[in-house]
């Protein structure tokens, strides 16, 4: 009887901790985190804790305590000269865009002031559907931004500002109308030379910065 009441005590203090109610990450987002560390040089270590079994321990990286899933990267790079740290692609972008595919409760995902070497944003990055929140500013993605970025109907904040004036372009394939949950929208240093007239009816209707 006595042994049953301790396990009863302890249980219930466990569970008031919250330790019950705290998953481990899933390890299929584990590995596709791995897979997505492979794709750039780290001379700052800023992925140096991206080891061991639980990805929900690692910098940069927030779970659902619900499930486990892994629902927030915050990347965020720095160029200033007393506090460079910066991730830079050695690997296709195609393989970043399909690692973060296969995190399929993604809200939240900052890369901004990394070094993505001239390349243009995988379309896949437009298939994240459950993202509020994308943050691609001061990349050196280079290009036409993918009309695919109009699937992201839950998103609340495009940060898409650049160095370099004209190095990210716009076109007519984007869908901004679908864009409807936009609450900023940064698009510095962008050329909208070839913007379609969604653009700025959203822009005019909604906020912008």
């Amino acid at each position: 009887m006595l042994v049953l009441v301790a396990v009863l005590f302890f249980g219930a203090a466990e569970f008031c901790s919250g330790r019950n109610t705290s998953f481990s990450c899933i390890e299929k987002e584990r590995e596709a985190l791995l897979k997505f560390k492979l794709c750039f040089h780290d001379p700052s270590h800023m992925l140096s804790s991206w080891k061991g079994n639980d990805c929900c321990e690692w910098r940069g990286v927030g779970c659902d305590k619900n499930n486990g899933y892994v629902i927030s990267i915050q990347l965020r790079g720095s160029v200033f000269a007393n506090q460079q740290r910066q991730l830079s692609l050695i690997d296709d972008v195609k393989e970043v865009g399909s690692s973060l595919l296969k995190l399929r409760y993604l809200e939240h995902l900052d890369l901004s002031n990394n070094n993505f070497n001239g390349n243009l944003i995988p379309p896949s990055f437009g298939l994240m559907k459950q993202l509020r929140y994308l943050n691609l500013s001061y990349t050196q993605f280079r290009g036409n931004i993918p009309g695919e970025l109009g699937n992201l109907t839950r998103l609340h904040v495009l940060d898409l500002s650049s160095y370099y004036y004209g190095g990210l372009k716009v076109d007519d394939d984007i869908k901004w109308t679908c864009l409807s949950s936009l609450q900023q929208l940064d698009m510095s240093g962008v050329n909208l030379n070839h913007a379609s007239s969604n653009l700025f009816q959203i822009a005019s209707g909604n906020f912008l910065s």
